[in-house]
């Protein structure tokens, strides 16, 4: 009785999650490979990148863009203002604290990107670029029904 139970978890082995999960793990080594040298992770690289677009965005509104916990967000700034690539100032209220790149991390980001777009190419070459931009819309995809249900 109990083996046919565990049987029924054969289905797992399909699970998109995990395939995601290993998918998105060995993707970011190979980021953090590339940018080794540089002092930064890509999950930096990324957020650095994330204010310079944005400009001084909150931090709410960081964690709502990047789709990540509030918490997550503050410790990852609080590493990179340590570092004093980053700063905080106030926002409109007492509560709100706008994040601005400062004139370093600017220069660390330059630094950074030809390593970040080495591996890049990796990836794209790994697939093409059409591959890409549909694997790109298919997880927006499957994000957005997620937030959605």
């Amino acid at each position: 009785m109990r083996r046919r139970q565990l049987s029924k978890l054969d289905e797992c082995r399909d699970c998109a999650c995990l395939a995601m999960r290993t998918a998105t793990r060995r993707i970011t080594q190979g980021y953090d490979t590339a940018l080794a040298g540089t002092g930064l992770r890509v999950t930096q690289f990324s957020l650095l990148v994330m204010v310079h677009h944005l400009g001084a965005p909150t931090m709410k509104t960081l964690a709502r863009m990047l789709d990540s916990d509030p918490t997550t967000i503050t410790r990852n700034i609080q590493g990179l203002s340590k570092r004093r690539l980053l700063t905080l100032s106030p926002g409109k209220d007492l509560r709100e604290r706008k994040v601005i790149l400062t004139k370093l991390g600017r220069t660390m980001l330059l630094r950074a990107f030809p390593n970040w777009r080495k591996a890049q190419s990796d990836v794209v070459a790994s697939l093409n670029r059409a591959e890409l931009t549909n694997l790109r819309a298919l997880l927006e995809q499957v994000g957005q029904r997620k937030k959605t249900a």
